[in-house]
């Protein structure tokens, strides 16, 4: 590893461990910011939200837009492989990026693995695990997460 990348690992390391653990909404989310992801306005994430990545090599992509509510203990995949071992040549690789639409609501305890897009004003129900897309305007839950139902536009 190069000292760049150690330096960035390490900025990395303390934005995550330390500034998305911070009890003021707003450093949290600058700190998600300063990491290269994108968060809208007025987003609210939990001190114990999870995102698993790697700190410097393609650590994946991670979108969250305007006025979206992730609840406490919600993990958002973004990276993650076989580190070397035998199956890696039997599973296929995933895309990584989570991208989360506006006014989306994320319910406790979720888990949202990487290559999905949860469209705007959806919701996924607690303890959902998130294997496929979400269309906007749904409700989804269960493991894996499926639609239960629609949601009807105000537009």
């Amino acid at each position: 590893m190069t000292f760049k990348e150690s330096c960035i690992r390490i900025k990395n390391a303390l934005l995550y461990k330390v500034g998305l653990r911070m009890p003021y909404r707003k450093i949290r989310i600058w700190s998600i910011r300063k990491m290269g992801y994108s968060v809208g306005q007025d987003v609210y994430l939990p001190a114990d939200l999870v995102i698993a990545h790697n700190l410097v090599y393609n650590r994946g992509n991670l979108a969250i837009g305007d006025r979206v509510s992730i609840a406490p203990g919600v993990i958002l995949i973004l990276s993650s492989h076989s580190n070397f071992s035998d199956v890696s040549h039997a599973v296929s690789q995933r895309e990584n990026f989570i991208t989360i639409g506006d006014e989306a609501w994320i319910g406790a305890a979720s888990v949202i693995l990487n290559g999905i897009t949860i469209g705007a004003h959806s919701v996924v129900g607690a303890g959902s695990v998130v294997t496929r897309d979400v269309p906007p305007h749904s409700v989804v839950a269960g493991n894996p997460a499926k639609v239960i139902r629609t949601i009807e536009s105000h537009e």
